[in-house]
């Protein structure tokens, strides 16, 4: 089920809704479950036991009592969700790698035994959030399992299933205990509107309007021209960034709604002045997860080089079963250690040059997410002027949709304008109020034409 959807917007987030605040208190956690296996079973049956069996393996095995002590149960429960992850994300690239390789030649085809395993949607943020739960769990960060509705609603929930913000049990904990006790405001639901309005209208208006723009260019990167490859490297880097960033926005939204406060996933990246201050902007709870479950144990910054290489060569690798996805994050890597090596020199810059510089940077790396090797190879040589004749012109229309996207981007602090919900008139919380339904009723009318978040593949 996606959010772009008005069977979710108009039936099943009512119904939820409708449900939490009605049956009795007690059972609100069994009501939001119930509708997260809901929500999730849309994907497929298959996939949701695939969820269930994590949930069920990682908290039998982290029970009370034996599980600081054992080993057993600890290799268990981080293991038997990375397995599962493993299988159905990793495991056609690594054998048809392995096969490739003994053939003497090098290849990123599937084999063919695993072509038919569809990916559950949202498999690597559940299964991070398993992990996270069995390691804190050991470190003895989590000194009781909570009870079981608790533990499956943490892991389940469905605002932030499938594309995140990656949750650490001791940021729910105190709001799963108390979901009996909760009573919304008018504030917080008027927030709480406003963060799913203007998440929809991101990734339907925005991301996939830019997308559609770019349509006829990126189907044939080798004849995009100079200008054309320009307008896909800064188009797709708007389209990737308000796809994720709508969709965060929107699982803040709803957590609102049921008395929960996520944390922020993007911090404004595009302003950054750095490739290593914007891994601490974009996507800031994969980079913390990262930080804390994998930098940290291999040692920190105590071999830099090595482990910086390491962590963001695995952020690639969670990313996507690919090489291209692989290089990108070595991509970044080498972004930040060449960044750290002259950061006396970098730190001089104006700020706008150092803020243009990474944002460029970033955008070129996307192109290893919307092409193979061979296609990012040749829009690159487009750019470079090196293709073909551009067989695709960029209309002024066209770049009035760029200049659009970067006003919003660069100038537009949704978060801050939410959190200033109230007017000093009531003349303005009405203007206010017509223009966030206007922008949903906008947003809902590209329904139909809206793609699958960008996210949800990872």
């Amino acid at each position: 089920m996606l959010f772009n959807d008005t069977a979710f917007l108009f039936l099943f987030l009512p119904l939820t809704v409708g449900a939490f605040f009605v049956v009795s208190r007690r059972t609100r956690a069994w009501v939001l479950l119930l509708a997260s296996m809901i929500f999730y079973g849309q994907s497929g049956l298959d996939h949701l036991a695939v969820m269930m069996a994590g949930i069920v393996v990682v908290y039998f095995a982290t029970a009370n009592g034996f599980y600081g002590r054992s080993r057993i149960a600890m290799t268990i429960a981080v293991a038997a969700p990375l397995l599962a992850l493993a299988y159905y994300k990793y495991s056609g690239f690594i054998i048809g790698n392995l096969y490739a390789a003994a053939e003497g030649r090098i290849s990123s085809e599937r084999f063919s035994l695993f072509e038919d395993v569809l990916l559950p949607a949202g498999i690597s943020f559940f299964t991070f959030q398993l992990v996270s739960f069995a390691i804190d769990r050991w470190r003895g960060d989590i000194p009781t399992r909570p009870k079981f509705a608790s533990f499956a609603l943490y892991i389940s929930f469905f605002p932030q299933l499938v594309a995140g913000p990656i949750l650490r049990w001791g940021q729910v904990e105190d709001r799963i205990r108390k979901l009996s006790e909760y009573r919304p405001d008018s504030d917080r639901l008027i927030q709480a509107a406003e963060y799913i309005t203007l998440g929809l209208a991101s990734k339907v208006i925005i991301a996939d309007g830019m997308g559609n723009l770019m349509a006829p260019i990126t189907a044939d990167p080798a004849s995009a021209g100079v200008l054309g490859g320009l307008f896909v490297v800064y188009g797709y880097s708007f389209q990737i960034y308000f796809d994720f960033y709508g969709y965060s926005l929107v699982a803040i939204g709803l957590g609102k709604i049921f008395g929960f406060d996520f944390p922020a996933n993007f911090l404004r990246p595009y302003l950054s002045l750095n490739p290593k201050e914007f891994w601490r902007r974009w996507h800031t709870t994969l980079s913390y997860w990262i930080r804390d479950y994998l930098y940290i144990p291999l040692g920190g910054n105590r071999n830099y080089t090595r482990n910086i290489l390491i962590v963001f060569a695995a952020t690639g690798l969670w990313h996507g079963a690919g090489w291209n996805f692989i290089v990108w994050g070595c991509y970044h890597a080498l972004l930040i250690l060449t960044y750290t090596a002259t950061a006396s020199h970098w730190r001089r810059l104006p700020t706008l040059i150092q803020q243009a510089l990474t944002f460029s940077l970033v955008s070129f790396g996307w192109l290893l997410f919307l092409y193979d090797f061979g296609d990012a190879y040749a829009l690159a040589k487009s750019v470079l002027g090196l293709g073909a004749p551009a067989a695709h012109s960029v209309s002024a229309g066209m770049w009035l949709g760029i200049a659009a996207a970067s006003l919003v981007c660069f100038a537009v602090h949704y978060e801050r304008l939410i959190e200033q919900s109230k007017s000093k008139t009531k003349l303005g919380d009405l203007f206010r109020s017509a223009a966030m339904a206007s922008l949903l009723l906008l947003a809902v009318l590209f329904f139909d034409q809206s793609k699958t978040f960008i996210y949800f593949r990872f």
